[in-house]
């Protein structure tokens, strides 16, 4: 069990399988946020993930003190699903390579790449976006430049979203 004593609990994220009008925490599934002091003095901002019958001795501690947050007027939200936006935020990098084939296979050409960073009015923005599309290792998903270049394409955000998906699972 981890060496730290909860000595604020800030509140729970539910899961969409919660029913946020539960009253007994050890029933609720979702994420507890809360920070701990160590025997040192020092502290740290936690969050962990609740579901009823995988508790060990820690999340034990949580779910006791998510209980007292509740008792103590915390609510529970409603579950609110991520926007498309903010899951886009989480998907995986690709690397350069990933990101390149992932192109082939959804029938683009890197000439198509080449007219959209042709296609950048300011010569200092076309020459930087040049200089990443060629020299950078990885992409991320909401990079600039990943989206600028597939929009011009003329890609949607969900046609962007499955092309990544294919890149990373290939």
């Amino acid at each position: 069990m981890m060496n730290a004593n909860i000595i604020e609990f800030y509140g729970f994220d539910a899961h969409w399988e919660t029913d946020h009008s539960e009253t007994v925490m050890a029933k609720v599934i979702g994420a507890a946020h809360y920070c701990v002091q160590y025997p040192d003095g020092s502290k740290e901002e936690l969050v962990t993930g609740l579901r009823p019958g995988e508790n060990n001795a820690w999340n034990v501690k949580v779910i006791e003190s998510a209980q007292a947050w509740k008792d103590n007027g915390g609510m529970i939200p409603e579950y609110v699903p991520s926007t498309p936006e903010e899951l886009r935020k989480f998907m995986q990098p690709l690397t350069a390579c990933q990101l390149r084939l992932g192109l082939i296979n959804a029938d683009l050409t890197f000439a198509q790449v080449d007219s959209a960073i042709a296609a950048i009015a300011d010569e200092t923005e076309r020459t930087a976006a040049q200089i990443e599309w060629e020299f950078s290792n990885e992409f991320q998903r909401t990079q600039p430049l990943i989206v600028s270049i597939l929009t011009t394409i003329g890609l949607t955000p969900e046609e962007v979203d499955d092309l990544w998906a294919g890149a990373l699972n290939s």
